[in-house]
């Protein structure tokens, strides 16, 4: 979906350049890598914007600058007027407003815009990927630093952007693509181990879901799955309320030792099963739930609103609610749920991990 006049061949070398460019200075950063300063929202890349709209701005895509702040956002639009943003480099999602069955749009991600001392633009919540990457001599890869390598399709049936993100430690590669369709929006992330030693991966996606307010807001379809309570997942791109944030369990932070490794036991409560089908989220809620559907449904009772949820290769799902002590339609009046993977997987040399998930809107 290339829009400059160039040859499809020169325009393709170009953007290989891009790429291998942009890999290049990632790769660079290895003598002072952290993961605290890989796993960051603010660490900027050389983004050339300029660049970007040239090649890839067309029907459905837009290219815009974030204020303030190291990178850019990229707006699709279908043609039914189903909207998402997409940072860069960061990933998230910030946005999503699918066309409703009343003719208007509904925003379902629920984003805080801030701006700390150092006053660069700091965004959280919407859909983000959190994973890691861990090898056998303890060396950690936060999946970061995304660069757009391709945007295809059409607004009348589906716009797809891919990403691309390398690790600087060993060359292993993650891509991950955002499409947009009339009435859903999916995610897909692939790993792929390119080291002469194994790869460990966890993480999860998390949806930060709008509501009206959490007193009104029900989980569907969770009937005889599961569950065992734990302290909230924190990452950079996360939203957790003040009080409880000081208590959480920094993965991002901890690496495999921490909520999804070796100390995982110490947070985690007794297992039980659901016996309902739809969990009332009305108190401050932290979850995994193990043997989740592949399909469930988050329903605010409130805006008269559901949300359709499916999921791929993921072996929990978190649930996190802030609890209903929060006012209504406010910066907490939200729910926060993600497929996991707690229980590392390994990667040999030249294998591949594939996840996925999808948000449909039912209300069209």
């Amino acid at each position: 979906m290339a829009m400059a006049n160039t040859s499809p061949f020169i325009s393709n070398l170009k953007h290989q350049s891009y790429i291998i460019a942009q890999t290049q200075y990632m790769r660079k950063r290895k003598k002072n890598f952290s993961l605290n300063a890989l796993s960051s929202s603010t660490q900027p890349l050389p983004l050339n914007l300029d660049y970007l709209k040239r090649e890839f701005t067309g029907p459905g895509v837009v290219f815009e600058r974030i204020p303030a702040g190291h990178g850019c956002s990229v707006r699709l639009t279908m043609d039914n007027g189903s909207i998402a943003n997409v940072t860069m480099p960061g990933g998230m999602i910030t946005s999503y407003q699918p066309q409703m069955w009343h003719g208007a749009n509904m925003e379902v991600l629920q984003t805080m815009v801030s701006r700390p001392d150092d006053e660069i633009t700091k965004l959280q919540g919407g859909i983000s990927v959190n994973f890691q990457c861990s090898s056998d001599d303890t060396d950690v890869w936060a999946l970061c630093g995304w660069v757009l390598c391709g945007v295809k399709g059409t607004p009348d049936k589906s716009i797809q952007i891919e990403l691309f993100s390398s690790s600087p430690l060993d060359g292993s590669e993650a891509r991950y693509a955002v499409t947009l369709c009339p009435n859903l929006i999916s995610t897909e992330l692939s790993i792929t181990n390119n080291s002469s030693s194994p790869l460990h991966i966890t993480g999860c996606i998390l949806n930060h879901l709008k509501t009206s307010t959490p007193d009104a807001t029900y989980l569907c379809g969770m009937q005889r799955a599961s569950y065992y309570t734990c302290g909230p997942v924190i990452s950079e791109l996360g939203i957790v309320p003040p009080a409880t944030s000081k208590t959480g369990t920094a993965w991002v932070q901890k690496g495999l030792d921490g909520l999804f490794g070796k100390g995982k036991d110490e947070a985690r409560g007794e297992e039980r099963e659901e016996g309902s089908e739809s969990v009332h989220l009305t108190d401050e809620t932290y979850r995994f739930y193990q043997n989740a559907p592949r399909q469930f449904t988050v329903l605010d009772r409130g805006r008269r609103n559901s949300i359709m949820i499916g999921k791929n290769g993921f072996d929990k799902l978190y649930v996190m609610s802030p609890g209903s002590n929060h006012d209504w339609y406010g910066r907490y009046a939200y729910v926060c749920v993600g497929p996991a993977v707690t229980q590392p997987v390994t990667l040999n040399p030249g294998e591949v991990w594939n996840g996925s998930q999808y948000l449909y809107n039912p209300n069209m």
